[in-house]
């Protein structure tokens, strides 16, 4: 947590001036080649949404530290605000600032699932990572509240619900080795099947499932149509289902005779 990136997380002693932060944010945004939403409206509270979507959609793009800290920095003071209303009558569970240390380690950690569509799609979608920031947080504190209220001699007296009887564990213990040997099995069609496609249906596949590169951007690198990559996805994607499967419905090979005694 003492990474610099994360560092803004928490609200600091003096934050810096609004309006240099506001030049910075769109310094990077024209560095980046991303617009700056909603800038150009007179209601202040959708041009602070706007410049925090383009910073979101920046780091999106990029993952660029800068871009993250000078995210973090711009959106603390408003985060942090609606982790206090969230937790009104609450703190003594949950202490706003780790709260929002949560909150922004995920959209650190998931910006790929952001979507800009909008100058506030960054409120929203940090609404949600803010929510369940808290109710994580909630649930961890109420079950310590739980065991702190117990007499010990009472813990002492109640059964481990959570620990397994011994023929359960085995029998759970080779239930996963079956389902791992049975995953290398299908990882290793998969493969097989993966290996029959063309290099460019090989790249494509890759980039989308692998690299989670969108559509439209990986169009816009390969120079052809949106709706050209969908096929080429669709048709890579049935033919290894298609090839998997049919290594699967293979008759097994036959055992070698075993010689007389």
């Amino acid at each position: 947590m003492s990474s610099p990136l994360l560092q803004a997380a928490f609200p600091a002693p003096v934050q810096p001036n609004r309006s240099s932060l506001r030049d910075h944010a769109l310094a990077l945004l024209t560095v980046h080649g991303v617009p700056a939403l909603a800038q150009d409206t007179a209601d202040e509270a959708t041009r602070h949404a706007g410049l925090a979507t383009g910073l979101m959609e920046a780091f999106r793009r990029t993952r660029d530290a800068a871009v993250f800290e000078c995210l973090a920095q711009w959106v603390t003071p408003h985060l942090l605000g609606r982790v206090r209303v969230r937790l009104r009558g609450l703190t003594h569970l949950c202490e706003p600032a780790e709260a929002l240390q949560d909150a922004l380690v995920n959209i650190y950690r998931y910006p790929q699932h952001f979507l800009a569509s909008r100058a506030g799609a960054f409120a929203a979608w940090s609404t949600t990572i803010v929510d369940n920031a808290i109710r994580r947080r909630l649930r961890r504190s109420r079950r310590a509240l739980d065991l702190t209220l117990q007499a010990p001699e009472m813990m002492a007296e109640r059964a481990d619900v959570g620990l397994r009887e011994p023929d359960l564990a085995a029998a759970d213990q080779e239930a996963c080795a079956s389902m791992v040997a049975a995953f290398q099995l299908l990882l290793h069609a998969y493969l097989q099947a993966y290996a029959t496609l063309s290099p460019r249906e090989q790249l494509v596949l890759h980039q989308v499932e692998v690299e989670g590169v969108r559509y439209a951007e990986l169009a816009a690198r390969l120079a052809v149509r949106a709706e050209a990559i969908k096929m080429i996805v669709f048709r890579a994607r049935k033919r290894v289902l298609d090839r998997a499967a049919a290594a699967f419905a293979a008759p097994a090979p036959a055992l070698p005779a075993c010689a007389s005694a």
